[in-house]
């Protein structure tokens, strides 16, 4: 068994902390049909906005659809948001984590390819906003998404650890590429949307937060196979 130590950590949002990936869909699909009368499928979507880290109305304008982004948004954020008040669930054993975490004092913080409104959304009905020191989300990373290593390189400088003291959760390819190569350790998050393959290159791989083997003593002090 190995050990090592942490001294923050770094999570994903989507399909990390929650699995909202389906929820999202819903919204997008309802919304791009009843203003533009077009079919979002699941195949675009993953293909597009989970692995490519796209936004839906990019995604809607390469399919030939001319929308608006106000628009769309706003019809989306009050959909999300009456789908997710009964679907959206944290990932298993997640708040005992976070509130071990807080207890003993190491910062935890978000880094997602999501928006900050989305984030706003998802964290607050779950009643999570309090834990986490700051987001960054999509609208922080400009043209320079997962995988690039940029998102997870803004949250080190800001925590103002070296690379090696940081411990990520991420759920994608793109996600533990982006970890990796910022020089995190990166613990993947297999869901029901996801598949194995996608977190080969994961140090770790865990379904939920309660196959952790951790305890505190200057960090966050991680064992594993």
């Amino acid at each position: 068994m190995k050990t090592i130590t942490f001294k923050a950590i770094l999570f994903d949002a989507d399909g990390t902390l929650y699995d909202s990936t389906m929820l999202h869909f819903e919204a997008y699909r309802m919304v791009s049909q009843e203003l533009y009368g077009f079919d979002f499928s699941e195949k675009l979507y993953f293909d597009e906005c989970i692995d490519h880290y796209k936004k839906p109305t990019q995604v809607l304008r390469e399919q030939g659809t001319d929308c608006n982004d106000e628009d769309f948004y706003a019809k989306k954020r009050p959909y999300f948001y009456k789908i997710a008040q009964t679907k959206l669930k944290p990932t298993s054993g997640l708040l005992d984590f976070l509130q071990a975490l807080q207890q003993h004092g190491i910062p935890c913080v978000i880094v997602s390819g999501a928006s900050h409104n989305s984030l706003e959304d998802s964290l607050s009905i779950l009643g999570l906003k309090d834990f986490f020191e700051f987001r960054i989300a999509y609208e922080d990373s400009s043209e320079n998404q997962k995988p690039h290593p940029y998102p997870y390189e803004q949250a080190i400088s800001r925590l103002g650890i070296p690379p090696d003291e940081g411990l990520a959760f991420e759920d994608t390819e793109s996600g533990v590429a982006s970890a990796n190569k910022a020089g995190l350790f990166c613990i993947g998050i297999k869901n029901a949307t996801n598949e194995l393959d996608q977190l080969k290159e994961a140090q770790l791989v865990i379904s939920n937060f309660n196959e952790l083997k951790y305890k505190f003593n200057e960090g966050l002090r991680l064992s594993y196979a």
